[in-house]
């Protein structure tokens, strides 16, 4: 571990020379907390692309893949929209044994639950069939009656937020009586981006990949007014491919 000349906050760390539990205890939230720590990662390409040919995988390395398994590994609950539920990975997020002994040394669960925010409680099938973490989600009290009964159904668990649109602060006090603190954001951009605008992120992970990508490709966050929030830079991890990853947190 390195200190970054010119700022105490900022350490530096080559992860190939890491091991997952070295990762695993540099990327552990916080202990003690009181109140959910919302924790979002993101990938970009040097010049901002959040995707490459509409996919934010295409921009993945090796680095970023071995770091996202540890942030996800020491979190308690993993937060996406309903779109991004749509995707492969989270109709079963695997944890290895290495892994879940780890979680059960640090007081975490041995299962990861996904939780889905979405206003109409509309989301993916797939995602309601796991038996071992069922999903959470988080509906508006106008989300329709029948979608509520079929994810009441499925077993899923529900939590009702007053409102039409779901709001940053209703969201961190359901999370708060769940007990889940260690919040991974993981998008997709609509969803962070209503969390940012509510300056309700903590901490944002972002990957630099090693590319630069021209093209329609958006930011990781977008809003109809300018929001700025100013993030002190605490870890930046560096793979030997190239990848640059860098932990923010909200000061």
């Amino acid at each position: 571990m390195t200190v970054v000349a010119g700022s105490s906050h900022s350490r530096l760390h080559e992860t190939d020379t890491l091991t997952d539990d070295a990762l695993r205890e540099i990327l552990a939230y916080p202990e003690g907390l009181r109140q959910p720590r919302l924790r979002a990662n993101f990938i970009a390409s040097i010049d901002g692309a959040m995707t490459l040919d509409g996919s934010g995988r295409k921009l993945g390395t090796q680095t970023d893949r071995r770091v996202f398994k540890r942030l996800r590994e020491v979190a308690d609950v993993i937060l996406v929209g309903a779109v991004t539920a749509t995707a492969k990975p989270y109709e079963d997020v695997h944890l290895d044994q290495d892994a879940q002994a780890w979680r059960l040394a640090h007081g975490l669960s041995s299962v990861l639950p996904v939780a889905v925010v979405s206003s109409r409680g509309v989301i993916p099938p797939q995602l309601l069939h796991n038996a071992v973490a069922p999903p959470i989600v988080f509906v508006s009290a106008t989300a329709d009656a029948a979608s509520r009964r079929a994810l009441v159904e499925s077993g899923a668990r529900i939590k009702e937020l007053a409102g039409g649109q779901i709001h940053a602060a209703a969201l961190k006090d359901a999370l708060a009586e769940l007990g889940l603190h260690r919040v991974l954001v993981e998008g997709g951009p609509t969803l962070f981006s209503h969390l940012m605008s509510d300056d309700a992120i903590d901490e944002l992970c972002i990957t630099t990949s090693p590319m630069m990508v021209a093209g329609p490709a958006r930011r990781i966050a977008s809003s109809v007014e300018h929001v700025a929030i100013r993030m002190q830079r605490k870890e930046i991890l560096l793979g030997d491919d190239g990848t640059v990853i860098v932990r923010w947190v909200h000061p």
